[in-house]
């Protein structure tokens, strides 16, 4: 037996609990890792309070965490160029990062100039990223609008499209604005009359909803119609015919090994972030929740 942060049920942060679950056997093309640290996703929460229950729906007693990053522990059949006591930064489709083992079947090898906190948060981040400007099919001379231009899946997919001669108009709070002129984004100020802000800046092509929080009705408007419209966390996007781009294996295969190497090399900024003990999860989505909380938090093993 180990130990995971396991989700007793939907509901508020408090159905995570830490508790006994089987050890993790890899299967055929996987690894199992012993892991060091996880990320926390805005996904992550959305699915433990039960929002995205019909698009992806949890098996009992779910372990969340679509990102780690640790040392290989065991390797399944046909792996190669893997080996035991590899570090690495794994991608975990199928959840299961909350935990002091998990099985990963997408990973890339842990470059020494990255920390294990960083290489646990960059893999979901970096996926979602490159994964709904291709879905997007955002082109260079475009304008891109940003939602959650502040948030971890935000400020790295401003870096690639603006590395890709894209504009993008990133909608972020008052405590983001800087930030996204750094990142070399024109900013414009999240909240109610947000549509007007962004028609001033000019037309918009595509918008990239990385916050989840409402906004679907101006962006469906300022794109024009919901086609060039995704989100990756809003329970509505049914209803306004937009899509809620999942993350799978096919939609940006090859993400994290690009990545990984930019981070590596100072060419990739992440979110700032802190670290709280693995145990201590459900405390991490109850700050992630207040709003007060504008970091990341990635949970941490000793």
């Amino acid at each position: 037996m180990t130990n995971a942060v396991v989700m007793t049920g939907y509901g508020p942060p408090d159905v995570l609990k830490w508790a006994q679950v089987p050890l993790p056997e890899p299967g055929r093309g996987q690894i199992r890792i012993k892991v060091k640290a996880a990320g926390i996703s805005p996904t992550d929460l959305a699915l433990r309070a039960g929002y995205l229950k019909d698009a992806i729906p949890l098996p009992p007693n779910a372990v969340l965490g679509y990102e780690a990053a640790g040392t290989v522990d065991a390797v399944g059949s046909g792996v190669t160029g893997t080996s035991i006591g590899d570090a690495v930064a794994a991608l975990l489709f199928s959840i299961g990062g909350y935990a002091e083992y998990a099985i990963a079947s997408i990973w890339t090898r842990k470059p020494d100039t990255v920390s294990w906190i960083d290489a646990a948060a960059l893999p979901a981040s970096a996926e979602a990223a490159i994964g709904v400007l291709r879905q997007l099919d955002v082109k260079s001379g475009e304008t891109l609008l940003l939602f959650g231009g502040g948030g971890s899946v935000g400020i790295i997919a401003t870096q690639l499209a603006v590395a890709q001669g894209i504009k993008v108009i990133s909608a972020v709070g008052e405590h983001d604005e800087t930030l996204a002129r750094e990142l070399r984004a024109t900013p414009v100020r999240y909240g109610p009359g947000v549509a007007g802000r962004v028609r001033a800046q000019g037309a918009v092509d595509a918008v990239f909803d990385a916050a989840g929080q409402g906004v679907l009705a101006d962006a469906i408007a300022l794109a024009g119609g919901p086609k060039r419209v995704i989100t990756l966390s809003d329970p509505a996007a049914a209803d306004f015919g937009v899509t809620l781009s999942q993350p799978t294996p096919d939609r940006a295969p090859g993400a994290l090994d690009e990545t990984i190497v930019l981070l590596a090399d100072g060419g990739l900024r992440l979110r700032a972030h802190k670290t709280m003990p693995m145990q201590q999860a459900a405390q991490a989505h109850s700050q992630l929740e207040s709003g007060n909380v504008h970091e990341r938090i990635i949970l941490t093993l000793n």
